[in-house]
């Protein structure tokens, strides 16, 4: 297993992920990911905005990035 971070850029500002936590591939990061993203975009609806330029920065232990993960990649939008 190898431990991953998934830090937050949102509105500009960064929100590392101290903890990280342990998978054993790359899928189960990345749904981890969509996950996270999906569940901060709900909060920032109930509260009456949405920004999609947002993203997940994933990075294993040595701190290189292994995946981005952007807002708007995470949901289809219809209706526009």
């Amino acid at each position: 297993m190898a431990r991953y971070f998934f830090n937050l850029y949102e509105c500009g500002a960064l929100t590392p992920d101290e903890e990280g936590e342990e998978f054993d591939d790359l899928d189960a990061v990345r749904d981890t990911a969509v996950r996270l993203a999906r569940g901060i975009m709900a909060g920032e609806i109930t509260a009456g905005r949405l920004c999609l330029l947002c993203r997940i920065e994933v990075v294993d232990e040595q701190g290189a990035v292994v995946m981005e993960v952007p807002f708007r990649d995470t949901v289809v939008v219809t209706g526009l």
